[in-house]
Protein backbone atom coordinates (compact mmCIF):
# COMPACT_ATOMS: atom_id res chain seq x y z
CA UNK A 1 0.00 0.00 0.00
CA UNK A 2 1.44 3.11 -0.98
CA UNK A 3 2.31 5.88 1.23
CA UNK A 4 1.08 8.72 -0.91
CA UNK A 5 -2.40 7.39 -0.85
CA UNK A 6 -2.61 8.26 3.39
CA UNK A 7 -0.76 11.33 2.18
CA UNK A 8 -3.15 12.57 -0.24
CA UNK A 9 -6.14 11.97 1.85
CA UNK A 10 -4.81 13.54 4.64
CA UNK A 11 -3.71 16.82 2.30
CA UNK A 12 -7.44 16.50 1.30
CA UNK A 13 -8.65 17.14 4.67
CA UNK A 14 -9.39 13.70 5.60
CA UNK A 15 -8.80 12.75 9.33
CA UNK A 16 -6.91 9.36 10.19
CA UNK A 17 -10.33 7.68 11.39
CA UNK A 18 -11.63 8.63 7.71
CA UNK A 19 -8.61 7.36 5.85
CA UNK A 20 -8.19 4.48 7.47
CA UNK A 21 -12.58 3.68 7.00
CA UNK A 22 -12.57 4.87 3.64
CA UNK A 23 -9.40 4.34 2.01
CA UNK A 24 -7.43 1.86 3.69
CA UNK A 25 -10.16 -0.87 5.11
CA UNK A 26 -11.80 -1.25 1.63
CA UNK A 27 -8.44 -2.39 0.04
CA UNK A 28 -7.66 -4.73 2.62
CA UNK A 29 -10.54 -6.45 3.09
CA UNK A 30 -9.66 -9.75 0.56
CA UNK A 31 -6.66 -9.81 2.70
CA UNK A 32 -8.43 -9.52 5.91
CA UNK A 33 -11.38 -12.04 4.28
CA UNK A 34 -8.67 -14.70 3.25
CA UNK A 35 -7.03 -14.36 6.60
CA UNK A 36 -10.07 -15.06 8.48
CA UNK A 37 -11.13 -18.00 6.11
CA UNK A 38 -7.48 -19.82 6.32
CA UNK A 39 -7.50 -19.48 9.94
CA UNK A 40 -10.85 -20.42 10.39
CA UNK A 41 -10.32 -23.43 8.69
CA UNK A 42 -7.00 -24.20 10.92
CA UNK A 43 -9.23 -23.84 13.79
CA UNK A 44 -12.20 -25.86 12.51
CA UNK A 45 -9.62 -29.29 12.28
CA UNK A 46 -8.06 -28.64 15.05
CA UNK A 47 -7.00 -31.78 16.22
CA UNK A 48 -4.03 -32.05 18.26
CA UNK A 49 -4.84 -29.10 21.16
CA UNK A 50 -8.80 -30.08 21.39
CA UNK A 51 -7.74 -33.32 22.23
CA UNK A 52 -5.39 -32.73 24.72
CA UNK A 53 -6.96 -29.87 26.41
CA UNK A 54 -11.15 -30.48 25.87
CA UNK A 55 -11.51 -33.19 28.97
CA UNK A 56 -15.43 -33.12 28.74
CA UNK A 57 -17.45 -35.56 26.12
CA UNK A 58 -20.12 -32.41 25.44
CA UNK A 59 -17.17 -30.31 24.11
CA UNK A 60 -15.99 -32.27 21.59
CA UNK A 61 -14.80 -31.03 18.12
CA UNK A 62 -15.53 -32.60 14.77
CA UNK A 63 -12.40 -33.42 14.44
CA UNK A 64 -12.41 -35.79 17.48
CA UNK A 65 -15.30 -37.21 16.79
CA UNK A 66 -14.74 -38.51 13.39
CA UNK A 67 -11.91 -39.75 14.83
CA UNK A 68 -14.19 -41.83 17.45
CA UNK A 69 -15.46 -44.10 14.20
CA UNK A 70 -11.90 -46.06 14.30
CA UNK A 71 -11.69 -48.41 17.14
CA UNK A 72 -9.56 -51.80 18.08
CA UNK A 73 -12.28 -53.69 15.86
CA UNK A 74 -11.41 -51.55 12.76
CA UNK A 75 -11.97 -48.56 10.96
CA UNK A 76 -15.76 -47.74 9.85
CA UNK A 77 -14.59 -46.35 6.55
CA UNK A 78 -18.62 -45.43 5.32
CA UNK A 79 -19.19 -43.44 8.47
CA UNK A 80 -15.78 -41.53 8.30
CA UNK A 81 -16.40 -40.42 4.37
CA UNK A 82 -19.95 -39.50 5.53
CA UNK A 83 -18.73 -37.49 8.17
CA UNK A 84 -15.70 -36.15 6.18
CA UNK A 85 -18.49 -35.06 3.52
CA UNK A 86 -20.67 -33.06 6.60
CA UNK A 87 -17.71 -31.68 7.91
CA UNK A 88 -16.75 -30.36 4.66
CA UNK A 89 -19.96 -28.49 3.87
CA UNK A 90 -19.96 -25.27 6.14
CA UNK A 91 -16.32 -24.54 4.74
CA UNK A 92 -17.20 -25.08 0.84
CA UNK A 93 -20.43 -22.60 1.78
CA UNK A 94 -17.98 -19.99 3.04
CA UNK A 95 -15.52 -20.22 0.36
CA UNK A 96 -18.05 -19.95 -2.16
CA UNK A 97 -19.92 -16.99 -0.39
CA UNK A 98 -16.31 -14.88 -0.57
CA UNK A 99 -15.16 -16.16 -3.19
CA UNK A 100 -14.63 -12.82 -5.14
CA UNK A 101 -12.65 -11.96 -1.92
CA UNK A 102 -10.04 -14.47 -1.74
CA UNK A 103 -9.17 -14.61 -5.43
CA UNK A 104 -9.02 -11.04 -5.40
CA UNK A 105 -6.73 -11.02 -2.20
CA UNK A 106 -4.82 -13.35 -3.75
CA UNK A 107 -4.62 -11.83 -7.07
CA UNK A 108 -3.33 -8.19 -5.20
CA UNK A 109 -0.46 -9.89 -3.62
CA UNK A 110 1.05 -10.65 -6.99
CA UNK A 111 0.92 -7.65 -8.53
CA UNK A 112 4.16 -5.99 -8.63
CA UNK A 113 4.74 -2.11 -7.91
Amino acid sequence: MPVSMDEAAIMDGASYFTVYYKILLPLLKPAIVTCAILKGVGVYNEYYAANLYLQNADLKTIAIALYSFTGPMGSKYNLICAGVIITLLPMLILFLIFQKQIYSGIAAGAVKE
